[in-house]
């Protein structure tokens, strides 16, 4: 039985859980296809952008997720109506994942865009720890 969305609203732990899990497999997706990645972006020519959407869609394909049989919308780089079975727990979720790459401005660093990031973002700058003021 698959867990009513309402119930969720009533449950943010519940929610917590799913976005934490959803972004331990994004996360664990490209850390996997990570020496893969970065033979593309040597060998590529194409904008780092457009290399960034390849790999993300190739490095979750290639982690595999479960599907369902329903067309998402929108300007995304990876999108999936996917299945989430927990022991405790089965949900329907719309899976949207955006890139980001950009050429090497600096050593050490990345660009997050913090309106698409749902969860708190560590950072570490000048040895300091700062979190920044979303979720």
């Amino acid at each position: 039985m698959f867990t009513d969305p309402d119930e969720l609203v009533r449950r943010p732990e519940l929610l917590e859980g799913i976005e934490k899990g959803s972004l331990r497999l994004v996360s664990q997706a490209l850390y996997e296809f990570r020496a893969t990645a970065a033979l593309i972006f040597q060998r590529e020519r194409d904008l780092a952008a457009d290399i960034g959407e390849d790999i993300t869609r190739e490095a979750l394909d290639r982690m595999g997720v479960s599907k369902m049989d329903a067309r998402l919308f929108g300007k995304i780089d990876y999108k999936r109506a996917r299945y989430i079975f927990n022991r405790d727990y089965a949900v329907r979720q719309a899976l949207f994942v955006d890139s980001k790459a950009e050429k090497e401005s600096g050593q050490g660093t990345a660009t997050l865009q913090m309106s698409q990031v749902s969860m708190r973002v560590r950072q570490v700058r000048g040895g300091r720890d700062r979190v920044n003021s979303q979720p």
